[in-house]
């Protein structure tokens, strides 16, 4: 399958480069049901949980097809973009995104970083956007699987702000961090008494 999409992305990104853009979309049209069995069309359109469904069950398998269907949504959202169709191109990097990280154990192994990379891309071009509220819930998880301690706690207080659910999950993360070195924490960009502070801050909103 990684074949497949590797050879699909050459061609594509070979279209990209040379502006040849609705022949690239043609790629992502062919691509997407030769390696998934289904339309670009409906990857776009099923829900990540109907997604899971169509795609199969098997965990390893699933993971790998989760995050082909983002590569083909991700490089159609980038011709959209270079095509200056800006709502479309946010509406498919969104998508792609929230396939990203529908599953985020494997990327604890980092063996790859593809995946990271794919991730961080499409977090960047979403920055200007406002993210619904579920997606930042995996993205405080994938920030924190990542050691990105201080862009895990800027979104943990994105999410409370609208969500005064999320504060007990809130809470909990802060007290995972409070068990880690002080190394670590530095390397997060998130020093142990800033932690602190937030864990108090949190704690005080959830008593109010």
């Amino acid at each position: 399958m990684f074949q497949m999409l590797g050879q699909a992305l050459s061609r594509i990104v070979f279209f990209k480069e040379t502006k040849g853009y609705a022949q690239a979309l043609v790629e992502i049209d062919k691509a997407a049901p030769a390696i998934l069995g289904l339309s670009v069309d409906m990857i776009e359109r099923i829900p990540v949980s109907g997604l899971r469904d169509v795609l199969g069950s098997d965990p390893a398998l699933l993971h790998s097809k989760l995050y082909a269907a983002g590569v083909l949504l991700k490089e159609k959202a980038e011709i959209l973009e270079l095509q200056e169709e800006s709502d479309g191109s946010a509406r498919l990097y969104m998508k792609s995104l929230v396939l990203f990280v529908e599953d985020l154990s494997p990327l604890k192994d980092r063996e790859d970083d593809r995946e990271i990379k794919s991730i961080d891309f499409a977090i960047e071009k979403l920055k200007e956007y406002e993210l619904p509220v579920e997606l930042k819930h995996r993205l405080v998880l994938y920030f924190e699987i990542m050691g990105r301690y201080d862009q895990a706690e800027n979104t943990v207080f994105e999410i409370v702000d609208d969500d005064r659910g999320y504060l007990k999950e809130g809470i909990s993360f802060c007290e995972r961090l409070l068990l880690k070195s002080d190394s670590e924490l530095e390397s997060g960009r998130l020093p142990r008494n800033e932690v602190e502070e937030s864990l108090a801050v949190l704690q005080k909103r959830s008593a109010d």
